[in-house]
Formats: structure tokens, sequence, C-alpha cells
């Protein structure tokens, strides 16, 4: 596969790109783990931030109920993370690291850290900020765009 793009790509394709290359590396990495770039994120976030509501996924990282849930699903059979029903709200779901779970964070964080370096190869201190704000930026641009027009189908609430 050449790696090299058309100078016409649009940005577009090159955030897919980028994203879906991220998503390979990481089924690659983690699969050993009995886990998947689809519970990675979730699993990030627990990493800082534990006794969070499930909802708190999908407003997070904008992804729908459903993908959240079988994510979280996946995490709880493997050992990863448990969740408790919130006394307060039998509705709600709260989720916790189970020891295992907290175990796998250094690698985790360890993969990330190997795919940002490989990814930003060849590039200055520099233009490593400069990317790294400029993609900054294109993301919360898009997120005002979806705040402002709204979500034609809810898939990002």
């Amino acid at each position: 596969m050449d790696p090299h793009l058309p100078d016409d790509i649009p940005f577009g394709a090159v955030v897919s790109l980028v994203s879906r290359s991220k998503s390979v590396f990481l089924n690659n990495r983690l699969r050993p783990m009995g886990l998947s770039a689809g519970q990675f994120p979730v699993l990030m976030l627990l990493s800082y931030e534990e006794n969070i509501m499930q909802d708190r996924l999908v407003r997070h990282y904008r992804l729908d109920k459903g993908t959240i849930a079988r994510a979280v699903k996946k995490l709880e059979d493997g050992g990863y993370i448990r969740r408790i029903t919130d006394p307060a709200n039998r509705r709600a779901v709260r989720l916790f690291l189970t020891k295992k779970g907290e175990r796998a964070i250094p690698l985790l964080r360890a993969i990330n850290r190997e795919w940002e370096e490989l990814v930003r190869d060849g590039l200055s201190r520099d233009e490593r900020a400069a990317l790294h704000s400029l993609m900054c930026r294109a993301a919360e641009n898009s997120m005002a765009i979806i705040a402002k027009n709204g979500d034609c189908g809810n898939e990002l609430r």
C-alpha cells in the first residue's frame, strides 16, 4: 500500500484515514489483551474519572448509547470494569475499573503514546505543536457545527 496521498485529497478523507489507521493499530496491539479499539476510550476515560454514569461516556465521546453499552458489556465480561446500579437512580449505572482494568491502564497509555509518536514521526517540536493546535481547532469547529445545526439524527448526542 502506497502511503503517499494525493495533494487534492479532501480534508475529511485525511481525518478518516488517520482515525481508521489508529483503530487498526489499536486492534492489533489490544487483541492479546482481549480488547479492541472500541473499548479503548471507555477505559481511558475511566482511568481519569471513575464512578461515572454510563451516560457520561455517551456525552463525552458523542457516541450512541448502543455503542457505549456494547463496549461496556464487553469490558465487564472481560473483567476490566464493573457496573453498579446507582442507588439514587435505579435506571442509571455507575462504572468502575476492576484490579485487572487498573493493571491494564499503564499499557494502554504506552500504546497510545506509541501511536502518537509514530503518527508524528519526522515532525519538529513546533510542527507537532502546530498539528495538535490545528486539529483541536478543527475538532472544535466541527463540534460547533453540530451544536449550531443539530445532529440531524442524534448520532452525536
